[in-house]
């Protein structure tokens, strides 16, 4: 049979499988990487050379019909007997061929000696390598030895089963730690990863599970567009899941708002004050930050975590001024001194209530955390009546102090707990005085455990 006729036949048996990049290891063989080449249609070639294949690449080509071997098959004429070596070998190609993803690069591991073969399947495990072999019927040489080659025409691809057929719920279990960890970004990874490798139903159910943890990831980083359009997408891939659906669309329209609250409150001047005045628009981005913080505590980054409740300190106060016309980064108190003439003197009663001894006239310019709160106890704000705003600023020191914003240090766990409870008991009294359930407030921002699907 000429190799023509071997190839047709091939090609039909490989259904039409293509790849971008192949990689072949050097063997005294040159049939089956023809066979390949000539039926996958690589746009790349690499040979992974021995010193007894070095004229492997030519004679591939000219089985193929060239006179040489084509200037996109690059060779490499190291001693690739040498596991090691392969491995080098094969970190070079995947940086040369860095533009190709990586699903569509494939090793052949038919050929070479056991270490070669060995060394190429386990390479191509660990970066994740499509592995091809050839299988094929066996003849007798006919030379009288014992030695059997492949008959031609038989051959056909018989890729080597993915391990992750079998082994992918351990990964699948290393994910789900990450996960409960907050770790999204890498959950994601191995759960997309194993989407794309495990067969039904469980492939399917490892990808809606990446696209939420995905989420989750850019929620965290507060890219909330992105955090909003892989919500969207994981709506379209559970739609039995009634009751996670529910949960996942309203936090997929929290993102939405925050993104409008992130637009109106960077502008200057009345479209800030009124966005900053709206419950609605505030509770969204206070809901996100405390959502953050709890994760960050569950971390033990308790610096950060602080960071994050300071700033919902911040925005609670900022909140509670814009409803009596205040902007907090350029403060006008024209429209609430219309309705507390003496707020002036009410402002110098409260600093001096608070340890002042030279108080301060009505600020100027951007209102800080501790002012803030001053000013809306000047003001009678429903919010701190009654309440010890000196435990405010008391308990807030210990953030002033951490590396994270003015100091040198890390805060302690008991340091961070006192500072949890003033933003706990301003945020209760929040919720309370804007008549918000605080469960239904928290389901729009907390990310759900990790859920078990039922995919069909």
């Amino acid at each position: 049979m000429d190799f023509a006729e071997e190839l047709r036949l091939f090609r039909e048996r490989c259904n039409s499988t293509t790849f971008a990049g192949l990689v072949i290891p050097g063997t005294l063989q040159a049939t089956t990487a023809a066979l390949l080449i000539g039926a996958l249609e690589p746009q790349r070639v690499a040979f992974l050379l021995t010193p007894d294949s070095q004229k492997m690449p030519d004679d591939v080509a000219r089985k193929l019909g060239f006179d040489s071997a084509p200037q996109n098959w690059q060779r490499y004429d190291e001693d690739h007997t040498d596991p090691l070596q392969i491995y080098r070998s094969l970190r070079k190609i995947i940086e040369a061929w860095n533009d190709l993803p990586r699903e569509r690069l494939a090793v052949d591991v038919t050929g070479g000696t056991k270490p070669m073969s060995i060394g190429l399947a386990k390479a191509a495990y660990v970066l994740n390598l499509p592995a091809l072999y050839v299988e094929s019927e066996y003849v007798s040489t006919g030379d009288g030895t014992e030695r059997k080659v492949p008959r031609p025409g038989s051959q056909y691809l018989a890729p080597p089963p993915d391990p992750y057929i079998v082994f992918g719920d351990l990964e699948a279990a290393e994910a789900t730690r990450l996960y409960e960890a907050h770790d999204y970004a890498n959950a994601a990874r191995i759960f997309a990863d194993l989407g794309r490798r495990v067969p039904p139903p469980d492939g399917p159910r490892y990808a809606a599970l990446a696209t939420l943890a995905a989420a989750y990831s850019a929620w965290d980083a507060f890219d909330l567009k992105t955090g909003r359009a892989s919500l969207e997408e994981f709506l379209s891939l559970v739609p039995e899941e009634r009751e996670l659906v529910a949960t996942i669309a309203i936090q997929a329209q929290t993102l939405e708002r925050l993104e409008q609250v992130a637009r109106q409150a960077a502008s200057r001047g009345d479209e800030a004050l009124a966005t900053l005045a709206n419950p609605d628009a505030v509770l969204a981005l206070l809901g996100s930050l405390y959502a953050s913080a709890k994760r960050r505590e569950a971390q033990g980054r308790y610096d950060t975590a602080a960071l994050l409740l300071y700033r919902c300190l911040e925005l609670i106060s900022q909140h509670r001024l814009a409803t009596w016309g205040v902007l907090s980064e350029r403060p006008d108190f024209t429209a609430a001194q219309e309705r507390k003439p003496d707020l002036e003197n009410r402002y110098e009663d409260v600093q001096r209530a608070q340890g002042r001894r030279r108080p301060y006239r009505l600020p100027d310019r951007a209102v800080g955390l501790f002012v803030g709160y001053m000013l809306l106890a000047a003001l009678d704000d429903p919010l701190v009546r009654g309440y010890d705003i000196g435990r405010i600023e008391a308990r807030s020191d210990a953030r002033n102090t951490s590396i994270l914003a003015h100091g040198y240090r890390l805060i302690t766990r008991d340091e961070y707990r006192q500072f949890a409870e003033v933003v706990e008991e301003l945020l209760v009294r929040l919720l309370v005085l804007l008549g918000h359930d605080r469960a239904a407030w928290e389901r729009a921002s907390r990310f759900v455990d990790l859920p078990r699907l039922a995919m069909r």
